[in-house]
């Protein structure tokens, strides 16, 4: 397997990771958890996998990041395309919305004492990051 390959895929997986574990949380982890009656027992499941995802989901956005600038460096023809700015941008916030999530919000709604407003605030911070890493996906397939 060539260099230039290899990076791709470490990226690809990074990607696959990443998103993979955002959709099945919005899709498997808090539906079923919704169902559950138990508040502690609901609070200490989505503290639990809350805190695995993120300590799995950070070490994929830093393959990313780094397997980003490899790529870059193997390619800097990206430089010049217009897609791949507005997918740094992109990154960029979908990064600062995860830790805003991963590091305020969640762990503050998670408390029993919580303000009523905090749960969705964070749904709403993850829905939206969810979406614009999709895009960034999207735009990360476009380039040949």
């Amino acid at each position: 397997m060539s260099a230039p390959l290899a990076v791709r895929f470490l990226h690809l997986a990074a990607a696959l990771t990443w998103v993979g574990g955002m959709i099945f949380v919005a899709l498997v982890l808090v539906p079923v958890t919704r169902g559950i009656e138990d508040a502690a027992l609901r609070r200490r499941l989505m503290h639990e996998t809350g805190m695995r995802f993120r300590a799995v989901g950070w070490g994929a956005v830093t393959l990313l990041v780094a397997t980003g600038l490899t790529n870059i460096w193997l390619r800097p023809e990206l430089l010049t395309l217009s897609r791949f700015w507005v997918k740094a941008v992109l990154v960029t916030v979908a990064v600062v919305l995860s830790a805003l999530h991963d590091f305020v919000l969640g762990p503050r709604a998670g408390r029993p004492d919580a303000a009523p407003s905090l749960r969705p605030a964070a749904s709403w911070v993850a829905r939206v990051n969810l979406l614009l890493v999709l895009v960034v996906v999207y735009l990360g397939l476009s380039f040949r």
